[in-house]
This record gives C-alpha cells, sequence and structure tokens, in this order.
C-alpha cells in the first residue's frame, strides 16, 4: 500500500488487486472511453465480463502482479487504473500492461506506474520487462521511451517496447 496524490492533488492509494475489487475493476473497463478501450485490449469493449473481471481480479501472485489505483470521491470507491506484470514461464521477464482511467490520463498517473512496474520487475529478479502497444498510442510510447524502453516493431500496426532491467 502506498499512498499518491496526481499532479492535480487528488489523493490515491495503491495496493495489490484483490477478488473483493470486481465491482470496480468492471466499473473501471466499462467506463473507458473506446479510443482507452482500444489501447488497451486491442479492440473496444463495452461491457466486461464476469469471466474477464474474474481473470483480472482473482490472481495467482507467483506468476503475476496487479496494482491498482483506488480513489475515493464522496466516499464511493473507485479503481482509476491497474498495472500488471505477468512473468514468463522461464522468470527472467515478465509482460506488462497499463490501463488509467480517462479522466486520470495526465495526472502523472501513469508515470507512476511505470516507476512501479520497473521497481516490481527488479524485486523479482527479472531481467527484463517488455510490452505490445498499437503503434499509434503516442501516450504510452512517450512514457515508454521516457522511461528508457527500447522501441521495436513486432507485428501490423504494434510496437514492442522492452527495457533491460
Amino acid at each position: 500500500r502506498e499512498k499518491w496524490t496526481s499532479r492535480d492533488g487528488k489523493i490515491v492509494i495503491l495496493r495489490s488487486i484483490t477478488s473483493q475489487d470486481k465491482r470496480i475493476e468492471k466499473e473501471l473497463i466499462d467506463g473507458l472511453s473506446a479510443q482507452s478501450s482500444r489501447y488497451r485490449f486491442f479492440h473496444v469493449i463495452k461491457e466486461a465480463t464476469e469471466e474477464m473481471v474474474s481473470k483480472f481480479c482473482d490472481i495467482d501472485y507467483k506468476n503475476e502482479i496487479a496494482i491498482i489505483a483506488e480513489y475515493n470521491l464522496n466516499d464511493k470507491k473507485r479503481n482509476v487504473g491497474v498495472v500488471r506484470l505477468f512473468i514468463d514461464s522461464g522468470l527472467q521477464t515478465g509482460e506488462f500492461a497499463i490501463l488509467v482511467a480517462d479522466n486520470f490520463q495526465d495526472s502523472g498517473l501513469g508515470t507512476k506506474f511505470m516507476e512501479t512496474l520497473i521497481d516490481m520487475g527488479r524485486k523479482r529478479g527479472l531481467k527484463s520487462i517488455y510490452g505490445e502497444v498499437l503503434a499509434d498510442n503516442n501516450k504510452m510510447l512517450t512514457l515508454a521511451k521516457e522511461s528508457g524502453f527500447s522501441v521495436g516493431t513486432s507485428s501490423y500496426g504494434e510496437a514492442r517496447i522492452t527495457l533491460q532491467l
């Protein structure tokens, strides 16, 4: 658990996701703009299924790490973002994903998630972390470059970003 303050003064709690977070995880996914949904899932998700939400919340922390940004507004708990690290079977590398709610984009949360992600990878002893990013996701590509990632071509319309730890 870590308290973090956004650029505009909003206080969020960064913490591990749990199975009790299914409602707020669903609300996060369902509330995304079409563009944000496409950037994270590579297609637009209009409504998260129960199976999808369970997969995102009921995780095995041996092979995956998921940190959410919990924000309380008018005594209502909200998930405004999540960073995930999936540790590959050889335990040398990990694939990551970052999602930030539309109304928290440009708040510094993506940068905080990237710092958290890099720290998680190092603590797990990984040699590298990588992500697949749509080639038109300029915000993520810029954040990756600023964080020291190399950017390469993955497949049509996608870029692979990699950081050696």
